[in-house]
């Protein structure tokens, strides 16, 4: 059995990351896939009680996010018939949360999307796909977006999606807040 973990986020090289390692890599009667979404935890300053109730707030907002993404993408994953475990990772950098939670479930293949963002805006925001391939133990396998490729899952599974789910459905809040089918990591570093 090998493990692989996808970094998902509400973006779409997120699916077409999901559909090419099933796709082209992944044993469906033998492998195992983990999703992975980390809130990232908000910066806080320590000034009154009011900002705490913003604070808290707030992470149930990302954190209600993060669910409805790992819902969706999972929901994907097991309409295509994966075996898919949900992560859902709090951390305050998200490459190094990845890092840990890979380490931690012993994953033998890390994938990654990569958007192609410019040099500029990487100067200032950097590329978590970039951090994960330099600082990774295990394999890293990086999909590039590419609007041009032409979706090569079979048509029968295809379909099959396609009456099932709208992957970019939204998950009310009653919904996500009542789904556990994944696990909790915390992963600060």
């Amino acid at each position: 059995m090998v493990n692989y973990m996808i970094a998902v986020d509400e973006g779409s090289n997120t699916e077409h990351s999901i559909k090419e390692i099933i796709t082209h890599v992944f044993q469906k009667d033998k492998d195992l896939l983990y999703l992975i979404s980390v809130a990232e935890d908000p910066i806080t300053f320590p000034s009154s009680a009011i900002s705490a109730v913003v604070v808290s707030e707030t992470l149930k907002a990302i954190e209600r996010k993060h669910k409805s993404i790992l819902i969706n993408r999972a929901n994907l994953c097991k309409n295509l018939g994966v075996n898919v475990k949900a992560l859902l990772g709090h951390g305050n950098h998200v490459g190094e949360a990845v890092i840990k939670a890979a380490v931690e479930k012993d994953i033998h293949y890390l994938v990654v999307g990569r958007r192609g963002i410019g040099p500029i805006k990487r100067i200032f925001i950097g590329s978590t796909s970039r951090y994960i391939l330099e600082h990774a133990k295990c394999n890293v396998i990086c999909i590039k977006d590419d609007s041009n490729v032409v979706d090569q899952i079979p048509t029968s599974s295809s379909d099959s999606l396609s009456r099932h789910m709208d992957t970019n459905q939204t998950i009310d809040n009653r919904e996500t807040d009542s789904y556990n089918d994944f696990e909790h990591l915390h992963l600060h570093v």
